[in-house]
């Protein structure tokens, strides 16, 4: 965690606590303040992965599922694309629904909102009713065409209040009112999983916050935060919290650096997660996936690998070193922790090649068994008949390769040549591999910022409130005064949603999803008057061309969703300088062992510390 206090900035580091992390939270709190010789706090950001894991780990409410009569077997269904095209063995993720927990109800919508079959109100309250009975504590509703008209959904709503008084109500309506059946109800579902279990950690969170004297804000997975009523409204916003912290710190340490293009590489315990930052702009998908679960969302454009300090070093079948999935967690940990653990881990291989110095782990703060370390490599090492240093060389390297792949994702793939870009390496382990994986992608800078293990604590003090609202409302050579009334509807439910959460907006921004009348799928495109109406093809065939590598000029454009972001006031977070004394100069092979990150600087790299305390390494 990040406090700021009388322009310093100070960072702490505590112990994760699985059982209730917001034991763990408020512990921290405190003793950063007393750190900080602070007497009290007045505003805190929090972000949370309690959402993403009680998905991951399937930990989330017992959910019921109503839709249209016909349509009960949505989230079994999914849609027919394969996970994995040529694997003939792949499984599909489970829905957190089971079937056996779906019904229909009869209603129907039609696509411009006009009701053809009005609802079948006590058919309703008995499908209800047998939910209730079956054990559901959470309810989720997706109706067919909701978003064009949301009166069936929320009498719905309504039913269900009086059926079962208490049970919580997700509505496809309010949690995702755009077309594609199958991800708004994937999306309205795992909002009424999650939702329960992301209730019941923010009643703690907020009675520790009290007992701390402080509000609290909670960040969203769009990159900006929201309150702990808005969180608990809409949970689903809070499944990349954690991952969307720490691009915004990213952020907001490269601009004061003078980096405006980059790659962020955030790599954690169990995770690495990489976003692309163009002109100081984060890329936004207005659809992510959690789980193999598709979630449409607006979300930062992150991508995660299951690729961390923490995770296992095995051999496969045909006898090739792997790393992760699989994690050692926070318990037991990697074997170097002494904590019981003895499987080895990326961390375990750091240890054995001398990255981590036992002594000075956490500033000193947890001794690391290097003796443990060796012993966990050892296991791999015997079958491959290989010494223990060349088991940790080639399992840095293939967790590397996974990081640089992922990267791929995010650059290459978006048709962005990576080589361009600034790579801004945080977490925990992030530094460590920053050199390496920069010179296999033929990035020439790598930037270290202070405080790189607690990045994402920094961008949520930096990140302002924001409310995101959508609609899908398909035009063709639309009139300019049906885009207008659009825009208008969603920029006053935006500012709406902002003031419940007691700000005004700053800045409202707007992008349309558009295609090429025909095409299934849709590029984002943003937009900022409608003076632009006109010019908005071309920016869509520039987008098409960028995304794809092919545009078709000329023919018909169709606009499809509209969004909207309404956003508060930033809070002022200046990076304090760094004394003249401190601007070092490093270069490689070099270890720097940091209270919280350590910085591996490979051969042919150098560089040094800047005004504001970020390392910059240029490549040979």
């Amino acid at each position: 965690m990040v406090v700021s206090v009388d322009g310093r900035l100070v960072t702490w580091k505590v112990p994760t606590t699985p059982d209730d992390q917001s034991a763990g939270f408020e512990a921290g709190v405190r003793e950063a303040l007393d750190i900080a010789g602070a007497p009290g706090v007045a505003r805190i950001a929090h972000g949370t992965t309690v959402a993403t894991n009680a998905v991951l780990e399937r930990r989330g409410a017992v959910t019921g599922f109503l839709a249209t009569a016909g349509f009960a077997d949505l989230l079994a269904i999914g849609r027919q694309n394969r996970p994995s095209l040529y694997d003939f063995w792949v499984d599909r993720p489970d829905p957190v629904v089971p079937r056996a927990r779906c019904a229909g109800v009869p209603e129907r919508v039609l696509p411009d909102g006009a009701v053809e079959v009005a609802l079948d109100e006590d058919a309703a309250r008995s499908a209800i009713a047998t939910l209730v009975e079956a054990g559901v504590e959470s309810l989720a509703v997706c109706l067919l065409f909701s978003f064009a008209n949301p009166g069936h959904e929320r009498r719905l709503a309504a039913l269900a209040a009086e059926v079962a008084p208490g049970i919580r109500v997700s509505l496809s309506s309010s949690v995702s009112p755009e077309f594609r059946e199958y991800e708004r109800a994937s999306t309205t579902a795992l909002d009424a999983y999650v939702g329960p279990v992301v209730e019941r950690y923010l009643d703690r969170l907020a009675q520790r916050c009290t007992d701390l004297g402080a509000g609290v804000v909670v960040m969203r997975s769009g990159g900006a935060t929201m309150t702990l009523d808005e969180a608990a409204r809409a949970p689903v916003h809070t499944v990349l919290s954690g991952p969307a912290a720490g691009v915004r710190g990213a952020l907001v340490a490269a601009a004061a650096s003078g980096f405006a293009d980059l790659v962020t590489f955030d790599m954690g315990g169990t995770s690495t997660d990489v976003c692309l930052i163009e002109g100081g702009t984060p890329a936004v998908d207005s659809e992510t996936e959690l789980g193999g679960l598709p979630v449409r969302i607006p979300a930062l454009a992150i991508h995660t690998v299951g690729a961390g300090g923490g995770s296992i070093l095995w051999l496969d079948a045909a006898g090739a070193l792997r790393a992760g999935p699989e994690s050692a967690g926070a318990e037991p940990g990697p074997a170097c922790y002494g904590r019981g653990g003895e499987r080895p881990t990326v961390t375990d291989a750091q240890v054995v090649a001398g990255h981590l110095d036992p002594d000075h782990f956490l500033g000193g703060r947890l001794g690391l068994d290097a003796g443990a370390a060796e012993r966990a490599l050892a296991t791999l090492a015997g079958p491959l008949g290989v010494p223990v240093a060349e088991v940790a060389a080639a399992g840095l390297r293939v967790v590397e390769a996974q990081m640089a792949r992922a990267i791929r994702v995010v650059t290459v793939e978006r048709g962005r040549d990576p080589r361009g870009f600034a790579l801004v390496a945080f977490g925990g382990a992030g530094p460590m591999h920053a050199c390496a994986l920069a010179s296999a992608l033929e990035i020439a800078t790598v930037l270290i910022p202070p405080s790189a293990g607690a990045l994402s604590a920094l961008g949520l003090l930096a990140a302002p409130l924001a409310a995101d609202v959508a609609l899908t409302r398909p035009m063709v050579d639309p009139f300019l005064k049906d885009v207008e009334a659009v825009l208008d509807q969603l920029a006053a439910e935006a500012a709406d949603g902002l003031r419940r959460q007691g700000a005004e907006p700053a800045v409202t921004e707007a992008r349309i999803d558009c295609r090429y009348r025909g095409q299934a799928h849709e590029v984002s495109v943003p937009f900022t008057s409608l003076a632009e109406l006109a010019e908005l093809p071309a920016a869509f065939g520039a987008a098409h061309q960028a995304r794809y590598g092919w545009e078709a000029p000329g023919d018909p454009v169709e606009l499809v969703t509209f969004r909207v972001r309404a956003l508060g006031p930033e809070p002022a977070l200046p990076l304090p300088p760094v004394p003249e004394s401190h601007r070092v100069r490093v270069e490689g092979p070099a270890c720097l062992w940091g209270d919280h990150a350590t910085v591996v600087v490979e051969p042919g790299w150098a560089g040094e510390v800047d005004g504001v305390g970020t390392l910059i390494l240029q490549r040979a």
